[in-house]
C-alpha cells in the first residue's frame, strides 16, 4: 500500500524495548542520566547522635520529587532532656546542591507525654547534608538538631551521622 511503512519483527522488537527501557528509567527515579544518584524515592536511615553522645535511632525519610520532604520515627521519647516527650513525623524541603549532594531541612512538634496534661514543648529543627554513594547508592551525612521552646529560643543542640538505604520493592 503507498505510505504505509511495514517493520520487520526485529524493528518492532526493538521498538517495545526501547519504549519499555523508557517506562522504566521513567519510574525508577533512582539514577539520573549521568548515573548518578537521586534521592527521590523513600530510605531507611540510622542517626547516631554524637555531640552530645546520645545513640543511635532509626528513621523513615521520604523525599518527593516536588521537594518536599517527609520524615518518620519513634513518636515516644522516654528518656529526653527534658522529660519523656512525644513528637510528630517531621515536614520539610530538600534541594540539591551538587552532583549526588543535598540538603534538606523539617521540623516537627514536641510536647509532654503522658501522664502530663501533653502541654506543648516546642519544636525541633533539623538540617541535613547529605551525599549519595554513586557506586554503591548509600546515603551518608550529617544532621544538626535545634530543639526550640514554644517562644522560639533555642534550648537545645545535637549533630552526627546519617546512614542511609533505599526502600525498594523486593
Amino acid at each position: 500500500m503507498v505510505g504505509q511503512r511495514s517493520f520487520t519483527r526485529r524493528q518492532a522488537l526493538s521498538a517495545a524495548g526501547a519504549a519499555a527501557a523508557g517506562v522504566l528509567v521513567a519510574t525508577a527515579g533512582s539514577a539520573r542520566a549521568d548515573g548518578t544518584q537521586e534521592i527521590v524515592g523513600s530510605w531507611f536511615a540510622t542517626v547516631t547522635a554524637t555531640d552530645p553522645p546520645l545513640g543511635s535511632f532509626a528513621s523513615l525519610l521520604s523525599f518527593h520529587d516536588d521537594g518536599t520532604l517527609t520524615e518518620s520515627r519513634r513518636l515516644f521519647l522516654a528518656d529526653s532532656p527534658f522529660g519523656p516527650l512525644l513528637e510528630t513525623g517531621g515536614h520539610g524541603a530538600w534541594k540539591r546542591t551538587g552532583v549526588g549532594s543535598y540538603d534538606a531541612f523539617f521540623r516537627f512538634l514536641l510536647q509532654q507525654a503522658p501522664p502530663s496534661d501533653g502541654a506543648p514543648v516546642g519544636m525541633d529543627d533539623v538540617t541535613l547534608q547529605l551525599e549519595i554513594k554513586s557506586r554503591t547508592g548509600v546515603m551518608t551525612g550529617n544532621f544538626s538538631s535545634t530543639i526550640k521552646g514554644t517562644d522560639g529560643q533555642a534550648l537545645f543542640s545535637a549533630s552526627g551521622t546519617v546512614v542511609g538505604e533505599r526502600v525498594e520493592v523486593k
